[in-house]
């Protein structure tokens, strides 16, 4: 009752099989930015393959009234050719925030998706559009942990405290560690 697997099957994607924007990633490229106008181009793959290539474009109260990103180009085989409208909010410690206003729902939101078979950006909740992890079982959700921790691990400094780089190895010990157990359970449940 309740376990991995059951409750309803649906076929509507997740947001690891569609081309994501997140705004927070193009303010760190310098495309936000006030009375500029920026543009890029991005290549997106999976498995080796190029399912995306758009370029984007934000235009911060230049050319437009309002901010705006357009985004232009190919996805999943079809044309794209969209625009989002941006707004900001002030930092509580200084500087500014940037949302995109979802077509859909017309709420703030920092991340867009594009699920495939679609031709225009929206957020998640506008789409509908589950999070892969929604869908993962307790083990793939282990090997998710394991994988950022060590990601992290790797980023650290060669001066970063002991007490921090100890806290990540006892985190990737204690995942490993669920993971072999939950095998070895799974093992012994099969004979």
């Amino acid at each position: 009752m309740g376990g991995y697997g059951s409750g309803r099957r649906t076929n509507r994607p997740s947001t690891d099989e569609c081309v994501r924007i997140s705004l927070s990633q193009l303010k760190s490229l310098g495309m936000l930015k006030r009375y500029c106008f920026n543009r890029r181009e991005r290549i997106w793959s999976s498995d080796r393959e190029q399912i995306a290539r758009l370029t984007l474009i934000a235009d911060i109260e230049c050319r437009e009234p309002f901010p705006c990103l357009k985004i232009t180009g190919q996805a999943f085989g079809r044309a794209i050719d969209c625009m989002v409208w941006l707004d900001c909010l002030p930092a509580p410690f200084g500087g500014e925030r940037w949302y995109a206003l979802c077509p859909h729902t017309t709420r703030r939101c920092a991340v867009l998706v594009l699920p495939p078979g679609k031709t225009h950006f929206a957020s998640v909740s506008g789409w509908n559009v589950a999070y892969g992890s929604q869908r993962e079982c307790p083990i793939e959700r282990a090997h998710r942990a394991i994988y950022k921790a060590d990601l992290r691990l790797r980023a650290l400094s060669r001066y970063t405290r002991r007490s921090t780089r100890e806290r990540l190895v006892e985190r990737l010990i204690e995942r490993e560690g669920f993971v072999e157990d939950e095998i070895d359970r799974l093992a012994q449940l099969r004979f």
